[in-house]
């Protein structure tokens, strides 16, 4: 993997055990960066970068102890996002309360614009006046 990483200018990724239950892979896009270690299961979780062993894995514990708080999280913000689309649909479902009053308004839209040739559009009415001077040439 090293000469890969240093032959190329790509992004490289491998998976190279396991660690608590989880895929534990690397990942490195240069060859002076230091790799990234991830945590994949149903979702990745990314370790923080250290050059040293011990350091790496106390990050992929501290990551690993981290899984049930993020796990939490996420259920809670599940929950509440059910919720709020439990509550756009009751909303969806009630009538408008202002219909009545909305379609009173676009009737007499309707007959203010017809009283008004308003209705008709400039394309048509130049194209009607057209004609009727050629009538009555």
């Amino acid at each position: 993997m090293k000469d890969e990483v240093r032959s190329g200018g790509r992004e490289i990724e491998q998976l190279v055990g396991r660690f608590g239950g989880f895929e534990l892979g690397v990942k490195t896009a240069r060859g002076d960066e230091v790799p990234s270690l991830y945590l994949s299961g149903a979702c990745v979780y990314e370790a923080t970068p250290y050059q040293t062993g011990p350091a790496l894995v106390a990050a992929l514990v501290d990551l690993l102890a981290s899984i049930p708080k993020q796990h939490a999280a996420g259920q809670a913000q599940l929950e509440i996002r059910r919720k709020r689309l439990d509550d756009i649909r009751l909303e969806l479902e009630r009538p408008f309360e202002h219909e009545a009053r909305l379609l009173d308004l676009l009737t007499r839209q309707r007959q203010l614009l017809s009283q008004l040739d308003l209705d008709k559009d400039e394309a048509g009415t130049a194209k009607v006046d057209t004609e009727e001077l050629r009538e009555a040439a």
